[in-house]
């Protein structure tokens, strides 16, 4: 309405400044001045063009000013042809050319104001929008990690105290493998809204990624903060709607406080995060509060876990080897290639910590060809030193087993290497061999049409089948380390150990395949293996796992296990 009353004000003054210009050039009594009467009456006319021009959205208005300004200057080119013999006219004619120049001054002023503020309103909002996109969460509308981060950094800064819930919604995953991920994002958008509807004045929620969401408190103290966590979880914990069908899901919420439980926020928010996890790994849909004592050690995890995405780049990952001899001769037959991580902060990472972590991030593929290439490298170089019958055998995680171009980069390793297939042998364990067994069977044919060796690591504490295990092309197996600990003091081993060796090597007889004890540690041990038909051995009792260096010193000349005990200690 605002706008509709402007319009017909700059209408209405154009008509009447037109009608009266018109007027005073062609009926003005001649006893009135006529640039008196311009000079008076016109003196509003900058007000129409303010009207129009500096208030948005007139276009109506807009368009009647540049009509007002061409009617002027076409009445008055009208008047000036027809008038221009006495000195009065000419008097006229130049107060109508200051007129018009005064019209045409204007509404280019005007014209270009507005410009300027158009452009500059739109970059004003362009910059609002792209720094609402960058700081927001596009599905929820929630701030985003950076913005999180940034409210953490000025509270920190400002010494303000501030409680931190970590959410992670159970059982999300489930709703984008059965409904999709649309169904899915209306999921997470209706938590985003739950946790919005629940906020109090100065309170903020953001959305991490995934289905993790934090919550900040500022002044609650970490007693209040569980008390409006369990609120928050009884909400999140109400039905969810989605294409016509209803489900439960549940949460699990970590809390911590700053500054109590740490004076560093991004601190704060790995406290959380770790009392968040703590509840997802046990009975989930429940609230925890951040405990140092019970909590350090999965912070510490999940740092390490961090870290190893960065190992291989970082050149920490190396390998050790660990010699493997013929237990009747003495001679050293493989050397097995072992991974090794050596972080700058956590010193030496032993790989029962930092091999599960590599293969539930799916790292051990990348790093495994890493592995497979370097062990090939070192065994050809090895090649050089005269020792052209020296094996090395590599392991292989179940997941780099699977992948469908697995023989191909062993066909890569070997080509840049050098090293002869013969001289490779990739040791698998038994679930890996047993899974999806006619894929299984193809890779294996395929290796040993390559000319590579494959062994069955760790036989005996997993689910071979014999019937299936016979038409594998497998060429050795070898015995776990916990069969071979107990053997060597008979009055206390159990009966079982004893009779599992002794039937997997009648196995392996039966089968023609090599057999590699591991774990020998003392000589009563090796002695029973030999007693027991076993072919190779390896272990402290022979050698710890070496650099490749410390071997090389070792190779010159092959030693037997009695000469190379001495290195075990190494």
């Amino acid at each position: 309405m605002v706008n509709q009353f402007v319009t017909a004000i700059v209408v209405s003054m154009s008509v009447f400044f037109l009608s009266k210009v018109t007027y005073i050039l062609n009926f003005m009594p001649a006893n009135f001045s006529i640039q008196t009467e311009m000079t008076e009456s016109f003196f509003w006319i900058p007000a129409l063009y303010v009207l129009s021009f500096f208030i948005p959205n007139l276009r109506l208005a807009r368009s009647t000013s540049v009509v007002f300004f061409g009617s002027v200057l076409l009445v008055s080119i009208f008047y000036m042809v027809g008038h221009t013999s006495t000195t009065a006219e000419l008097g006229v004619i130049f107060s109508l050319l200051e007129l018009n120049l005064a019209n045409l001054t204007l509404l280019a002023l005007t014209n270009a104001f507005i410009g300027f503020k158009e452009q500059f309103v739109r970059g004003e909002t362009q910059t609002e929008t792209l720094q609402h996109l960058a700081y927001s969460d596009l599905l929820t509308d929630l701030p985003n990690r950076l913005q999180l981060d940034r409210l953490l950094s000025q509270a920190e800064k400002d010494r303000q105290p501030f409680s931190l819930l970590f959410i992670d919604m159970d059982g999300f995953k489930l709703v984008n493998d059965t409904l999709g991920h649309a169904a899915g994002d209306d999921v997470l958008k209706d938590v985003g809204e739950r946790l919005r509807n629940l906020l109090s004045a100065g309170e903020t929620a953001a959305r991490l990624g995934g289905d993790e969401f934090v919550t900040v408190m500022p002044g609650v103290p970490p007693e209040e903060a569980v008390t409006k966590a369990r609120t928050i979880l009884t909400h999140l914990t109400r039905p969810y709607q989605t294409n016509g069908q209803v489900f439960h899901l549940s949460a699990s919420i970590g809390v911590s406080n700053f500054p109590s439980d740490s004076g560093d926020a991004s601190e704060v928010l790995k406290h959380a995060d770790s009392a968040m996890y703590h509840i997802k790994t046990g009975t989930k849909n429940g609230v925890r509060r951040f405990e140092p004592s019970l909590d350090a050690e999965i912070e510490r995890h999940k740092v390490i876990e961090r870290e190893f995405q960065f190992a291989l780049d970082r050149e920490q990952l190396h390998l050790v080897f660990q010699p493997i001899y013929v237990l009747d001769s003495g001679e050293m037959r493989k050397v097995e290639a072992l991974l090794r991580w050596t972080h700058p902060v956590f010193g030496s990472v032993p790989p029962a910590v930092f091999i599960p972590i590599a293969e539930a991030n799916s790292h051990i593929v990348s790093v495994g060809q890493w592995v497979l290439q370097e062990a090939c490298r070192q065994a050809q170089q090895w090649r050089t030193f005269n020792h052209a019958s020296l094996i090395v055998t590599v392991n292989v995680s179940p997941l780099q087993f699977a992948q469908p171009s697995f023989v191909d980069v062993v066909r890569e390793a070997l080509y840049k290497s050098g090293l002869s297939p013969e001289l490779l042998e990739l040791e698998l364990t038994e679930g890996a061999v047993m899974h999806s067994l006619q894929a299984v069977q193809q890779t294996l044919t395929d290796l040993k049409r390559l000319g590579v060796k494959v062994a069955i690591d760790d036989f005996g504490t997993g689910y071979s089948s014999l019937s299936y295990l016979k038409d594998l092309p497998i060429s050795c197996i070898k015995i776990d380390r916990s069969f071979v600990a107990d053997l060597g003091m008979p009055r206390h081993a159990p009966q079982f150990a004893l009779a599992l060796v002794e039937a997997i090597v009648g196995i392996a007889r039966t089968l023609d395949l090599d057999i590699v004890a591991e774990g020998i540690e003392t000589p009563a041990q090796q002695s029973m293996l030999k007693d027991l038909g076993c072919d190779l051995g390896q272990g402290f009792l022979y050698s710890r796992p070496l650099s490749a260096v410390e071997l090389q010193r070792l190779l010159q000349p092959l030693t037997s296990p009695s000469s190379s005990r001495s290195q075990r200690y190494n």
